[in-house]
């Protein structure tokens, strides 16, 4: 009765699903009993484990109070703004002072997108509107951030991407690594081939950059080391968004 995102659906009419009836800890049980530990944790997303109690009694008491308020229009409710203030004590020391809450990761990178545009129109810059994605980057499901995406697959007969998309390096020398180069040739190459894609767009083009600390769904990429501080000297240069 419903489409299953990320399926061969051929297979799946064959198949059928896995039904999932309950989840404890690390584990999650299917309808014939079947315990699996749930490497995933969901879609990254049960960080501290299914059935966990202190997150079943927190939904009640909400439930209970207040299922569900917007905060369009200067409206607000308690648990938001204790949920902003604790986040931004968590990362204030990256420069954030601000939380805005989305309903998927999907959804925030679409925001970043219209965040990163609005900046630069505000700021007299119209022209910078490209944005930059990584090889196996992920970043979303969305027309925009399926785009920004370096997966073939999430583009094949979707038309996608859309104009103004270009894409950088991927950060693993595993993969992309030359015969004989070192992790600091390799960044140097990377860096080196960033630099030339700014310089043949043009940096008054370019509005942010887009890349996950660790790669996700392109393989589970960690960048390699001295990446992010090279990549972000040649952003900061050309004064283009992270």
């Amino acid at each position: 009765h419903y489409l299953h995102p990320y399926t061969n659906l051929k297979k799946h009419e064959v198949e059928g699903p896995l039904v999932v009836t309950g989840g404890k800890g690390i584990y999650i049980r299917d309808e014939a009993g079947k315990d699996y530990i749930e490497g995933m944790a969901g879609l990254w997303c049960t960080s501290l484990g299914f059935s966990e109690q202190r997150l079943v009694d927190a939904a009640h008491r909400q439930m209970q109070a207040l299922p569900y308020y917007q905060i369009f229009a200067s409206r607000s409710t308690e648990p938001a703004i204790e949920l902003s203030e604790r986040l931004l004590g968590l990362t204030r020391e990256f420069g954030f002072d601000k939380a805005l809450f989305a309903n998927s990761g999907s959804e925030a990178n679409d925001a970043a997108v219209k965040l990163a545009w609005y900046y630069f129109n505000a700021t007299g810059r119209p022209k910078k509107k490209k944005l930059i994605g990584r090889v196996r980057g992920y970043h979303g499901v969305t027309v925009m951030t399926a785009s920004l995406a370096g997966i073939p697959s999430l583009h094949a007969d979707f038309d996608l991407p859309v104009p103004g998309i270009l894409q950088a390096d991927c950060p693993s020398r595993y993969f992309y690594g030359q015969p004989g180069e070192t992790d600091a040739q390799f960044v140097d190459r990377l860096v080196g081939n960033l630099e030339a894609l700014i310089a043949r767009e043009g940096a008054d083009t370019i509005a942010a950059f887009f890349a996950e600390p660790v790669q996700g769904a392109g393989g589970v990429i960690v960048p390699v080391p001295g990446d992010w501080e090279k990549v972000q000297q040649v952003l900061k240069k050309h004064d283009i968004l992270l």
